[in-house]
């Protein structure tokens, strides 16, 4: 009788090859799982980290406000801020919500970089020109009197106010918050050397200068005397000089001199003739009076034959 070799170990090799190909499988889909599971569950809530900022000037100085935002985030967004001049912070904000961030301080006069980095790659960058103080600041020396005075005025035209302070010879003599203008004022030694300075916290630095050596006193006074030589010159000389030499004054006559008018008196009809002395002055009154009787006389004699006729 004829039999025929069972298959039996056929369906042993065939057995093997499937089982080495299962076992294959399942390793596979392990690594497979375990390395899409990170990236998974990312995808499946991610973040959305958003950022900006502005800058403005407050009375304290510059001021960043800073928005950090995970409105459409479905897990916490991390943040890491770096500022010029200034530390990284941190923050996290969590899914669906933002925050505010105020960084005050910045450089004056110079430009301020902020950075933001977070979550998935994000990044933000603006850079801000800080231009908050303009303080000014004048210094002049006066006299009052025979006293130096040193008179500061500063001035603050910018948004932010100013912290002042004004020094001589490097002695602070006053100081205050300038939001407008102020004005100090300091007494110094007069012929001492001095250096007087006004310096501004906003600016970090002195902004004005004067340094110098009063002189207040006052100048010794001069006294101008002028005498003047006044020269008469001789009468046959003739010259333009004018004399300024006053003459003294002729004395007043005790009695002054009587003017007597000569004229010719008519004489009553019977005159008696009067003989004069004779005093050795002039013979003209005389003669003019022995004329004027003789005339009379012929006169009177007329006269008298006319009442005759």
């Amino acid at each position: 009788m004829h039999t025929e070799p069972t298959p039996t170990p056929v369906r042993r090799r065939a057995r093997r090859p499937l089982l080495g190909a299962l076992v294959g499988l399942a390793a596979a889909t392990a690594v497979l799982f375990a390395a899409a599971a990170p990236a998974s569950a990312t995808n499946e809530f991610p973040a959305k980290p958003t950022a900006s900022a502005t800058f403005s000037c407050d009375t304290g100085g510059p001021v960043v406000t800073l928005h950090l935002g995970n409105v459409g985030g479905l897990s916490s967004a991390h943040f890491d801020v770096d500022q010029t001049s200034k530390t990284t912070d941190h923050y996290d904000v969590a899914a669906g919500s933002s925050t505010l961030v105020l960084r005050f301080g910045a450089p004056e006069d110079a430009d301020t970089v902020l950075s933001v980095t977070g979550t998935d790659g994000f990044a933000y960058t603006v850079t801000f020109e800080v231009d908050c103080f303009h303080t000014l600041a004048t210094l002049v020396q006066t006299c009052d009197g025979d006293q130096p005075v040193i008179t500061a005025t500063v001035t603050q035209d910018g948004p932010a106010a100013s912290f002042t302070a004004f020094y001589v010879n490097g002695t602070i003599v006053d100081s205050s918050t300038i939001t407008d203008t102020g004005t100090y004022t300091a007494e110094v030694p007069d012929g001492e050397a001095f250096i007087a300075s006004v310096f501004a916290s906003a600016d970090n630095a002195q902004i004005a200068l004067l340094q110098g050596t009063p002189d207040c006193a006052p100048a010794p006074t001069t006294t101008t005397s002028t005498t003047t030589s006044t020269t008469i010159p001789p009468s046959s000389t003739t010259s333009t000089t004018t004399s300024t030499t006053v003459a003294p004054a002729a004395p007043a006559p005790t009695d002054p001199p009587q003017v007597v008018a000569q004229q010719v008196v008519r004489p009553a009809p019977v005159v008696t003739p009067t003989v004069l002395p004779r005093t050795g002055s002039s013979t003209l009154p005389l003669t003019l009076l022995g004329v004027t009787l003789v005339g009379l006389g012929a006169f009177a004699r007329r006269f008298a034959k006319a009442r005759q006729a």
